[in-house]
């Protein structure tokens, strides 16, 4: 015998989702139109009785607000609800981000605007993204963090193949690796893991470049909260290495970037006023390449031997030009 579905038990749900989807504080509905739409969504007949019981429920026994305005309602936005400018931002980071293969942006953006009642959803009506065509191809980036999530709570080890582009822009094999993970991380729109080997040394790891990962036992090794700091914040665009005192004559157009770069800890010291010194605890071969790309804006001062490294690296690009 085909078990009876008492669909009158659903009346709080039925309002409970046509308030969430369709209002809010610029778009309240009148009853009969709530009433309306119950019927279209779920073939549903309530009374405007019914209605407004359900609205005191909701009240006063799952702390929802129901707001009145004139002789229509609205559903007052919740806490643990995402409103349309964060779903926008979230949604941007995914399909901006260069480890979220192509499908799978696509696929995220989907469900998260669908977190968004129905007039928020128009906000994203024409949504494009911009940028050159430098998604990873790896879909096996978010099983990687799912994997590596599970091997660092259990605090065992990872093996996992490691993959680097050849002159075909196509994937090829390197090398495999076992290591121990600690953390994963993100920076300058890539995702790392951050790993240590049996003899305690500390490696840095992209996320889409792994493959075929899987979780092993092995002997937990202990890294010290202070080393793993020093190893990451001693880095710039992921280059590992002891931190060293670095000093630069930097244009004033760049202080944005050079906050947002090395953050709130740099030492800054006007110089005149079209530039001003900065003074900083990094890696020096990641220094390096930050005041390269910045070759016009960037003077190394200090320390002697990362400027005569800087300079000559010029030196033998000047001459490769020559030839």
């Amino acid at each position: 015998m085909q078990e009876k579905i008492y669909t009158s038990n659903g009346n709080i749900m039925y309002i409970y989702r046509i308030m969430k989807k369709y209002t809010d504080v610029d778009n309240p509905l009148k009853v009969k139109e709530i009433i309306e739409l119950i019927k279209q969504e779920y073939g549903e007949e309530l009374s405007s009785r019914t209605v407004r019981r359900n609205f005191k429920v909701l009240e006063s026994k799952f702390d929802i607000v129901i707001s009145k305005v004139d002789d229509s309602y609205y559903m007052d936005y919740e806490d643990n609800d995402f409103d349309s400018s964060e779903i926008r931002c979230i949604v941007d980071m995914v399909n901006y981000s260069r480890f979220v293969d192509e499908k799978l942006a696509q696929s995220l953006t989907y469900k998260l605007i669908n977190q968004l009642n129905e007039n928020s959803k128009k906000e994203f009506v024409g949504y494009e993204k911009y940028m050159k065509d430098n998604k990873t191809k790896n879909k096996e980036v978010f099983y990687n963090v799912k994997t590596i999530s599970e091997a660092i709570l259990n605090k065992k080890y990872i093996e996992f193949d490691y993959y680097k582009y050849n002159l075909k822009k196509e994937y090829e094999f390197r090398k495999a690796f076992s290591v121990f993970p600690l953390t994963i991380i993100c920076d300058i729109g890539q995702y790392y893991l951050i790993a240590a080997d049996k003899e305690k040394n500390l490696f840095y790891y992209r996320l889409d470049r792994i493959k075929k990962i899987d979780i092993v036992d092995g002997k937990p090794i202990n890294i010290s909260k202070e080393k793993l700091n020093n190893y990451i914040h001693s880095t710039v665009g992921m280059y590992g290495g002891e931190k060293e005192t670095v000093k630069a004559i930097v244009d004033k157009q760049l202080l944005d970037d050079v906050i947002d770069k090395f953050g709130r800890e740099v030492q800054l010291k006007s110089n005149n006023d079209d530039s001003f010194i900065m003074e900083t605890q990094v890696n020096l071969q990641g220094f390096k390449n930050w005041a390269l790309r910045h070759l016009e804006n960037v003077e190394v001062i200090y320390p002697e031997k990362l400027k005569l490294d800087v300079t000559e690296t010029l030196e033998e690009a000047l001459n490769n030009y020559k030839k």
